[in-house]
């Protein structure tokens, strides 16, 4: 077989899965405003004496971000499109991950790294009674 017609077949599957993974983002960010936006214009009803309507306007610009952040039509405009600092971004780091094992790893042990230096910053700021609450994870069993 081509190496064209197995890259071509390659890229066409790929396209089409993360079209459907942004279709279930989208659907799912549609389940969420609703609701949201229907909170929003009541509030603005209860509150239109005192002030102008904000929250509402607040939603649809939430909406707005959100539409750019998924960027639901992307593949059509092909693969060499300008930066994409949104879905598409985030897509492709896990793509990264998942295809290159090295990569992988060394993201999992700097995520690693830094969510241990958050868990010791908190603890630092913590009560000095919440710390004795929480067992410190420095790799050895627990002593009794």
């Amino acid at each position: 077989m081509n190496p064209d017609t197995v890259s071509t077949r390659r890229r066409l599957i790929r396209d089409f899965a993360l079209f459907q993974l942004k279709l279930l983002l989208d659907a799912l960010r549609d389940i969420v405003l609703s609701p949201i936006s229907l909170a929003a214009v009541i509030l603005d009803l209860m509150l239109s004496g005192q002030q102008a309507p904000r929250y509402f306007r607040a939603v649809l610009r939430l909406g707005e971000r959100s539409e750019e952040w998924i960027d639901l039509w992307s593949a059509a405009r092909g693969a060499k499109s300008a930066d994409r600092t949104n879905v598409d971004a985030l897509l492709a780091r896990v793509e990264e991950v998942v295809s290159d094992p090295k990569v992988g790893a060394r993201r999992a042990r700097v995520l690693r790294r830094w969510a241990e230096r958050q868990l010791s910053r908190a603890r630092k700021r913590a009560d000095p009674a919440a710390i004795a609450r929480v067992p410190a994870d420095d790799g050895d069993p627990p002593r009794t």
